[in-house]
Formats: C-alpha cells, structure tokens, sequence
C-alpha cells in the first residue's frame, strides 16, 4: 500500500489527471498498454509497472474497476471547497489516507462487477461532500458488496413506487434486499392451501437505509 496510496489519491483528485481518466474504461487493457498515455497517469502506471504489462486477471479486473471508480467519482461536480478540504485531511494524516483509500482499493480488487465499482464511486462522492459519513459509506460498501446486480432493477422500481407488492416481482429477489436491509416487507394476503402451497403476498417498502442508497444510487 505504501506506493499505491499515493498514487491513487493524486490520480482520484487531480482534475488534470482525472480528465485523462476519461475513456479509458472503454479501451481494452491491451491497447492500453500499447499507449503512452498511461504513463502520465499515477495509478495506472503502477499497476502496470515499468514493464508496461498486466499479465493476470487478477490485475487487469483492478486495473479496469479502479478507472471506473474514478471516472464515476469525477462524473458531473464535486463541490470545490469540499474537495479541497478532504484532500488536504488526506495529505495531512499519512495513516488517514492510508485507512481510508486503503479500504476502496480492497474493496475494489474484490469487485467482479464494474456496475459495484459505479456504486462505490457514488457513496465515496456522497461521503467526500458529507451526504454521509465515513461509517454510513462502509455500510453502504460492504451492502454492494453482497448484492444481486440484477436486485437493483427492483430496487429501482420499488425507488420509483412501480413496484408496491410482491405480486410484481419476483419474491426471492424482495427477500434478498430484505437480507440486506434495503427493503421492508408487511403482510398483504396469505392463501391458505396444503401445506406446501400456502402462499403469502407481502407490500414492499424502502427502509430508512433503503432510502439514502437509492437517493444517492439513482438519482
């Protein structure tokens, strides 16, 4: 982590250096070693390395999950002042910096899906402008982390009220955002029939944590 850090913060939050980001995510790791752009760029020229390869899939999906994340974070405007003010708390606080970017970049060699490097983005965004706090984006964190990619076009609909009841979906899927907080269920019916086709319908309605993943997650 000692030379990774740093090199990830610089790249996250220089506009210089965030502005080369762009399009990357769309250029195959092996062109991308054919170009020299990379060079200018901390992060990726890390992973990389001098010997301009990234032969495993281990580093080629970090390397593709760590340019969406920062494309995403650079997406549409971060407030100045509080950008600044967190990259200076970062450079100040060695073992801060540490802790903290240390943690996303875990996070993000753990990712399969770029979708949850999307999400990760968009929480570290809402917590660098204290939407949340550092607590609420660890919770948020590790929630993508277990989450179905396909649950959230559910979670969507039940975001934008399309969704009320289990009738009109697929229950299994309402159980699992159940599991991971993001939804409360009440009972709407219960068919009563043999033992193994009794049936209960359930309303589906955000929960409290529910609600800010959405606010931040799709709007």
């Amino acid at each position: 982590m000692d030379k990774i850090v740093p090199a990830f913060e610089t790249t996250l939050f220089d506009p210089i250096l965030s502005e080369s980001m762009k399009g990357l995510a769309d250029i195959g790791i092996d062109s991308l070693l054919d170009e020299s752009i990379f060079e200018s760029i901390p992060i990726v020229n890390l992973m990389i390395g001098a010997t301009k390869t990234a032969q495993n899939i281990h580093d080629r999906n970090l390397l593709k999950q760590t340019v969406k994340f920062i494309n995403t974070f650079n997406e549409g405007s971060v407030k100045r002042d509080k950008l600044e003010k967190h990259r200076e708390k970062l450079k100040n606080d060695k073992k801060f910096a540490e802790d903290e970017l240390g943690r996303v970049i875990i996070l993000l060699n753990a990712n399969i899906d770029l979708k949850k490097s999307e999400l990760l983005a968009k929480f570290y965004k809402a917590y660098i402008e204290e939407i949340i706090n550092w607590s609420d984006f660890c919770e948020f964190a590790d929630v993508t982390s277990r989450a179905f990619i396909m649950d959230l076009k559910i979670l969507k609909s039940v975001f934008d009220k399309k969704i009320t009841d289990t009738t009109e979906c697929k229950t299994y899927q309402v159980e699992r955002l159940v599991a991971l907080g993001l939804i409360n269920t009440t009972t709407k019916s219960m068919t009563i029939g043999s033992q193994d086709n009794t049936q209960t319908e359930r309303y589906v309605q955000l929960s409290s944590l529910g609600r800010v993943f959405c606010s931040i997650t799709f709007n």
